[in-house]
């Protein structure tokens, strides 16, 4: 016979004395069945002051829902699904900002966007629905979280294909220059204008609507994260907690890499799937289908809030009922605890300490991911998919793998709160180190010609009038990269095929030369014997030269995920920390207060911040009819600095953080379980003692 057994027999034999409140009842204890039977009857013989109404201790036990199992399936589909929305968005800004014409600072705003929502119900939302019913409250925010996603795909529904109607003028061959001065005639003539200013009034539109519904977004994501990490911890032991918490963050982890993985097909797939382009997903007049992978979020975020719905209040049976002053506070001014619990919170050095650790954490991590897509693409030359593809498989799916196998690792050691908080800081220190030695793997440079806002005219072509020529690379046979065949001073144009142009009689381009990528253009096309390659002027076929053969990628790949799995083993026994240095009843709270100060001090701030790095490296951006759209080149050696060099400093600061949390976390207990309860007057044998 176990000791609670015991212990009941005791209670129902003679008078015991009265048990203590729930607050100091160890949590993950449970009620024997005898105890159990007497809360469902009512004979408590004295013991407590309410009572617990039968039809919920009877029908729950034989309701599917009345399972953290069960709870877990779903709360963390939904909680991948809002993982794999924010990525995926990420993953299709290089899309929204070619189709729109705006800079990464612009896209940065957007990302911004779904933290402002965070911030402004955060605190609310935790100290309402954490002392409510949780899972309905979750459910709730799953259907905001669902119409903000549908709303970002009406800018497709209303305008998507009236843009491309206004692109079909690039389908022809790129400006060349007129001898006669005409060209900035040409370039800009009555239709290109007219069709800039449509498309100006689009973006006018179209930005801050997705502004709009991006908040959206961010008042619905907040209640999935920060109410059911509470709730999952309620219903499981303190002991146990560490690998909930584990499969809780690195199951969420996969959203993410889903959301990459989702975004490299969909940008595979032509924006308008019932048109024909006539070019290939390669060519970089491609515009992806930004909007469809929204749709299939969006509908399966509905189905969960339904199943949602269904969770009871509590799930794991208590032994005794909420504490009385529930009661009493009915009649209280709603929000005179409110006000209590902030007041809490703020005085809680290890919590605050722990706060600013998790904002310089998350900033670096938010920032890095915000752009990776981009940075591949600009820095390694990979398509978009690709881009997407390495994203998810290198870097998030590498994360979720290091934060389960911390949560083992915490769970099988025990390791105290000073070990934890010294390990977070230690990972720290090997991220800062590892985006320092990143910022020296790369590829080689793009050998541009007049590359640069001051040079769009060369010696050679002045005569051409190349102001207003929009960016159009083509690559001449003397291997050099040029913004235009406007500027490359060709004369004439011939087309090969739906995506390829031959530019000749080209004054700027060295015909003594022979370009590899120029010439094997030709002989693709069957043209090696052509004149071209005999005629006083050089030639060029369209699309950039490329740096040469680099396999550098490979070796980014291996470095960046060795540290973001470094880093991610820091995560779980961070959470713990944060859960452990407050009151059980401000759990909910707590994750608030960190999501608050996550929102206002890193992911607000962090994406426009990282936007405006990448765009500090822009070398050149495209122009229409005199009008500035996005970034059309970027310098590979500013970009690898500001990018990457941003990340590691604010590492570092987190470091500086994670050392002050180790000099206090020694008040922390980890283990809390592993007291004896005073909860009966027979003292609990060590065999019982959970392992």
């Amino acid at each position: 016979m176990t000791a609670p057994d015991v212990a009941a027999e005791s209670t129902g034999g003679q008078a015991a004395p009265d048990p203590p409140p729930q607050d100091g009842a160890m949590k993950g204890v449970e009620a024997t069945p005898e105890e159990q039977e007497r809360l469902a009857t009512g004979n408590n013989n004295g013991s407590f002051d309410c009572k617990i109404p039968p039809p919920v201790q009877k029908v729950g036990p034989r309701s599917a829902f009345h399972s953290t199992r069960v709870f877990m399936l779903v709360f963390l589909s939904g909680w991948v699904l809002q993982g794999m929305f924010l990525t995926y968005f990420v993953s299709v800004t290089t899309t929204v900002e070619k189709l729109f014409k705006v800079g990464s600072k612009t896209t940065g705003t957007l990302l911004a966007a779904t933290e402002i929502g965070q911030i402004c119900t955060a605190l609310f939302l935790t100290y309402l629905a954490g002392r409510g019913h949780r899972p309905r409250w979750i459910a709730c925010m799953m259907l905001v979280l669902a119409v903000g996603v549908i709303g970002c795909v009406v800018p497709h529904i209303l305008y998507g294909t009236r843009l491309m109607d206004l692109d079909a003028h690039r389908a022809g061959a790129a400006p060349v220059c007129a001898i006669n001065g005409t060209s900035s005639e040409v370039i800009c003539d009555a239709t290109h204008a007219q069709n800039t200013a449509a498309r100006s009034s689009i973006t006018a539109v179209v930005i801050p609507w997705l502004f709009i519904c991006l908040l959206v977004v961010g008042v619905g994501q907040t209640g999935i994260a920060t109410l059911g990490i509470p709730y999952v911890d309620d219903n499981v032991g303190s002991r146990q907690s560490p690998l909930y918490m584990a499969i809780t963050i690195g199951t969420r982890v996969i959203g993410p890499a889903l959301g990459f993985l989702l975004g490299a097909l969909c940008t595979r797939v032509y924006v308008d799937p019932l048109a024909n382009p006539e070019f290939e997903y390669t060519d970089p007049r491609w515009v992806g289908a930004w909007w469809l992978g929204m749709v299939f979020i969006a509908g399966f975020i509905v189905l969960l809030s339904a199943l949602m719905f269904c969770f009871p209040r509590q799930i794991k049976p208590m032994p005794l009922p909420p504490p009385p002053k529930i009661k009493k506070d009915k009649g209280e001014p709603f929000f005179k605890d409110f006000f209590a619990t902030i007041k809490r919170q703020l005085t809680n050095d290890i919590l605050m300490w722990r706060t600013a650790s998790s904002v310089l954490h998350l900033m670096p991590i938010s920032g890095v991911y915000s752009y990776l897509p981009k940075y591949l693409e600009q820095a390694f030359r990979l398509p978009t998919h690709d881009a997407n593809l390495v994203s998810g498989l290198g870097g998030i799916l590498v994360m979720g793998l290091g934060i389960i196998t911390s949560g083992v690792v915490i769970l099988k050691l025990v390791p105290t709160a000073r070990q934890v908080a010294a390990w977070t800081a230690t990972t720290a220190a090997i991220y800062s180190a590892g985006m320092v030695v990143l910022m020296f793997v790369s590829c080689p440079e793009e050998s541009y010609r007049a590359l640069s806002p001051g040079g769009a005219n060369l010696t050679c072509s002045e005569a051409c009038h190349c102001d207003g020529a929009p960016y159009s690379p083509v690559c001449g046979q003397d291997s050099f990269t040029y913004q235009s065949p406007c500027q490359a001073g060709c004369v004439d144009s011939k087309q090969l095929d739906n995506s390829t142009w031959l530019y000749y009689n080209c004054l700027c381009v060295d015909a003594e030369l022979h370009g590899e990528r120029a010439f094997k253009t030709l002989e693709r096309f069957g043209l090696d014997g052509s004149p071209l390659k005999y005629q006083s002027t050089g030639f060029a076929v369209s699309g950039e030269c490329g740096g040469g053969a680099c396999t550098q990628i490979y070796a980014f790949i291996a470095i960046f995920a060795a540290v973001m799995f470094v880093h991610a083993s820091g995560e779980v026994g961070a959470v713990l920390l944060i859960i452990r240095c407050t009151d059980k009843h401000d759990k909910a709270m707590a994750m608030g207060v960190i999501q608050f100060a996550i929102g206002v001090f890193g992911n607000v701030p962090c994406p426009i911040i990282f936007g405006a790095a990448v765009d500090a490296a822009c070398r050149l951006r495209e122009r229409a009819c005199g009008l500035l759209g996005g970034c059309a080149s970027y310098d590979s050696d500013s970009l690898r600095h500001f990018y990457l060099g941003l990340s590691a400093g604010l590492m570092f600061l987190a470091f500086i953080m994670d050392m002050l949390v180790w000099s206090k976390a020694g008040r922390i207990d980890m283990n809390p379980a592993d007291k004896t309860p005073d909860v009966t007057p027979l003292p609990t044998a060590p065999s019982d003692t959970p392992l």
